[in-house]
């Protein structure tokens, strides 16, 4: 009898508890992958800009200056003009693409287009062909890549306090032995960063400069280090926290497959921090020699866009050949 009920008593505390919502799991719902999001009701990219889930498209075709990307009002800033032009003759699709130059330095460099992300979001896809330069190497400390602002970025050295805002930029940069241009991972200023300067995750779930875990439904993946002088498909996803809950979540795809996805994530402790810029760069703390990267066919979104395709049958993914991981 007192067996019964003790087993009673606790059946009750936890129907109890569940129901009040304090033992309530959040579970990391899977990402689609393929050709199975926006682009593919658009072959080409033709007329995507018209779907209800894109915020921006941009294949830099109309453009023949650095200050065009401003005064057209596509964009809010950029950064070292000089080091941004439309290049003809290397580009993914249409006639153009943007190529933004890291030159021989051996101080930091800035080289960046930003645009202001109005209205503000929670979640928040880009996706953009790159292509880095067949030599691309010896820049130390490489930002070059996508970047995701919420809130009010507050420069260098800040750790963010979970009311004023977070930085997530997917970006190719090597330390020690790593290969040329170094693994694709995310360089990462949130609350509960180890390092004032912000830590590098990695798909395997290695951190560099920190100690994040990444919750109960990670999965480790294989570091990728993408082949230079070759045109792939990059898209991340940032998704902000629900405040009080670790449900943030930053997800990278390459040529439509999943190759890193952080879950369990605390980027803010309010839901105003919302997604409120984003920056395509190439830039770094030094260069040995002029670094190259392209850019092209650019989209914005709230819902996965996938790569683009010359037809609107959607078709299953499959693992890039151009993907290289590490052993």
């Amino acid at each position: 009898m007192v067996v019964r009920t003790t087993l009673w008593l606790l059946y009750l505390v936890l129907y109890i508890v569940v129901g009040l919502g304090l033992a309530k799991p959040t579970y990391a719902e899977p990402l689609p992958v393929g050709n199975n999001g926006i682009a593919s009701r658009y072959p080409n990219d033709a007329g995507i800009s018209a779907d209800p889930s894109v915020i921006f498209n941009d294949g830099f075709e109309t453009y023949t200056s650095a200050n065009q990307l401003t005064s057209s009002g596509n964009y809010s800033n950029y950064y070292q003009g000089s080091n941004i032009t439309f290049d003809v003759s290397t580009l993914y699709a249409g006639s153009k693409s943007v190529r933004i130059r890291m030159p021989q330095s051996g101080g930091e460099v800035s080289n960046a287009i930003e645009k202001i992300i109005s209205p503000t979001r929670d979640t928040l896809f880009m996706r953009a062909y790159t292509r880095f330069a067949p030599n691309f190497a010896g820049v130390n400390s490489a930002h070059s890549g996508f970047w995701i602002e919420g809130g009010t970025y507050g420069g260098p050295g800040r750790r963010p306090n979970g009311t004023d805002f977070f930085m997530v930029m997917i970006e190719n940069s090597r330390s020690g032995s790593d290969p040329e241009p170094g693994y694709t991972h995310a360089y990462v200023y949130h609350p509960e960063m180890d390092d004032v300067y912000g830590e590098h995750w990695f798909p395997d779930g290695s951190v560099l400069n920190g100690s994040q875990s990444f919750g109960s439904d990670f999965i480790s993946r294989p570091k990728v280090n993408p082949t230079r002088g070759v045109w792939i498909c990059l898209e991340v996803m940032v998704k902000a926290n629900t405040p009080g809950s670790r449900d943030g979540r930053v997800a990278v795809w390459q040529d439509g497959v999943l190759v890193a996805d952080w879950t369990g994530l605390r980027l803010r402790d309010v839901n105003t921090v919302k997604i409120s810029k984003i920056h395509l760069e190439n830039g770094g703390q030094g260069s040995t020699q002029i670094n190259d990267r392209w850019y092209d066919n650019l989209v914005i979104a709230t819902s996965y866009i996938g790569p683009m395709v010359t037809n609107a049958s959607p078709k299953l993914p499959k693992p890039p050949s151009n993907i290289q991981v590490n052993p």
